[in-house]
């Protein structure tokens, strides 16, 4: 178990409760076992960071305000079969947890949480989710593995260089807007100055290994992805 422990350091988890209380509690357990815990406290918030942060593994309550947790299994599903997702229960909500097996989640767990069931469920998925992957298409034939970290050309993986890889997570996760010059400059290069023309550089080695237009240049401001070309 330590080992399994161990594992989950280098991940992140997105946590949606709506319960302050629950919430707090549980942020102090999984801080000691993550790198980076994401709090939400309704299903509409909870996607919203889904999209943005691109979290190893979910954690989610099923009765929330604004969307509850079903709901936002199933528009994470829609496009996303890859990452892990367990749900926090209490005893009389069995029903609803049955209809969630056949949104292919990945365990649940019934509060008041035991410790000791929740490294079990939490490392079970991850273990998983390693061997299946959370897919995203970029574009014809490629794909980014959320799990593993890597970029994929008809199956075989892209070697990426330190701040390549840095720069592609940072166009994924912020995917659906303009990332500025200033925001790759200071990820890429924290204390130097940074030129236009070593950013457009690095952009144009990224361009070249994802054998497609799939980012675009934003005139004056930065780079996006193309969504379009991804859904292609």
């Amino acid at each position: 178990m330590i080992t399994d422990i161990l594992f989950l350091k280098d991940k992140s988890i997105l946590l949606v409760e709506d319960d302050p209380h629950t919430r707090t509690y549980m942020e102090e357990i999984l801080v000691m076992l993550f790198s980076k815990v994401i709090l939400a406290s309704d299903g509409e918030m909870a996607y919203k960071l889904y999209k943005e942060e691109l979290p190893d593994i979910i954690l989610t309550d099923i009765k929330m305000p604004k969307v509850d947790g079903l709901n936002l299994i199933k528009q994470i599903r829609i496009n996303d079969y890859g990452i892990p997702i367990i749900l926090l229960t209490s005893f009389i909500e069995q029903q609803l947890v049955s209809n969630a097996m056949n949104l292919s989640i990945d365990g649940y767990l019934v509060k008041p949480i035991d410790l000791k069931k929740l490294l079990y469920t939490l490392c079970t998925a991850m273990q998983r989710s390693n061997s299946r992957g959370g897919l995203i298409p970029l574009g014809k034939d490629i794909f980014y593995n959320i799990a593993s970290k890597e970029l994929y050309h008809n199956d075989i993986v892209i070697d990426l260089g330190s701040k390549e890889r840095i720069l592609l997570l940072l166009l994924i996760k912020n995917r659906h807007k303009t990332v500025t010059k200033e925001e790759i400059g200071k990820l890429l290069w924290p204390f130097d100055s940074t030129s236009d023309s070593a950013i457009k550089g690095m952009i144009v080695r990224l361009r070249k290994k994802l054998h497609t237009d799939c980012i675009l240049s934003v005139r004056g401001i930065g780079y996006r992805f193309n969504t379009m070309m991804a859904k292609k």
